[in-house]
């Protein structure tokens, strides 16, 4: 019996213009009433976790930053951090600014972007909770350094030259994976989806193996691999659908609310949207 759902935003709970639906409301609130925690788990950061949780009507211990930050939404404590080790913080922060690639820098709880990426982000990335926690610096590891922030994650978003990430998976202690075709992401080796989940699992004493993840991306591996139920958006890759038990339509679909009642038990017989 599936107890707690784990929901990634971008490409699953969120639709494609960046809401979530009705039905997805409805199907949450259909598990919360049978007694499933419901959870945000996203790569984004922990304030946009908080604020989509709420907003879904998801509980509020949320996993944000690819894993590498859990919080509780309600009190806004840190409840686990994964830190990049210093030297390889420094040098992965000296290879991405060599390049040709628009960063966000996530330091500790802070989120971290050049002047002039924000003003772009502000025209495509519509979303108050990220652009009301942006600190705004054209030094990203002299803030870390001024303010005592580690890294915990880097973004960074692909331009028309592919840079040579692996240069940045050759460090030490770190983990290089993708949420789309065209970004990376770093974060500290072992802070990842799976192990955040892990936290918050523990924290309402229910096992992995009653635990379902719903996601799309390959930075969504290490959570389906933990779980008892791994369910995969139909638009994910194959290499991500090659882990599913279970496999449901596109966030344009409704593909969120299906694969949140299809954990419910009894397993309803048509899963109405």
């Amino acid at each position: 019996m599936i107890k707690l759902i784990s929901l990634d935003l971008d490409g699953t709970l969120l639709d494609p213009k960046g809401q979530i639906t009705a039905a997805s409301k409805a199907a949450i609130a259909k598990a919360k009433a049978a007694g499933l925690r419901v959870v945000i788990n996203t790569g984004r950061p922990v304030q946009e976790a908080v604020y989509f949780a709420r907003e879904a009507g998801c509980d509020l211990l949320v996993s944000g930053a690819g894993g590498g930050l859990v919080v509780d939404g309600g009190t806004g404590q840190v409840l686990r951090q994964w830190d990049v080790p210093e030297p390889s913080a420094r040098r992965a922060l000296e290879l991405c600014l060599s390049w040709d690639v628009d960063l966000i820098i996530y330091a500790g709880s802070e989120i971290l972007v050049t002047a002039a990426y924000k003003k772009e982000m502000e025209e495509w990335y519509p979303f108050p909770a990220f652009h009301e926690a942006v600190t705004v610096t054209e030094d990203f590891w002299g803030c870390m350094e001024a303010h005592g922030l580690p890294l915990v994650k880097i973004h960074g978003e692909i331009g028309p030259v592919r840079p040579p990430v692996e240069q940045l998976a050759a460090l030490p202690h770190v983990t290089i994976t993708t949420s789309t075709d065209h970004d990376f992401e770093l974060t500290a080796r072992g802070g990842d989806k799976g192990a955040a989940l892990a936290v918050i699992a523990e924290r309402y004493g229910i096992p992995l193996d009653q635990c379902a993840a719903v996601g799309d991306s390959e930075n969504d591996l290490s959570v389906l691999r933990v779980v008892g139920m791994p369910i995969v958006m139909g638009s994910a890759p194959e290499n991500v659908k090659a882990a599913a038990a279970r496999i449901v339509p596109s966030n344009g679909e409704e593909g969120a609310a299906r694969a949140i009642l299809s954990c419910l038990e009894p397993l309803p017989e048509s899963l109405p949207l």
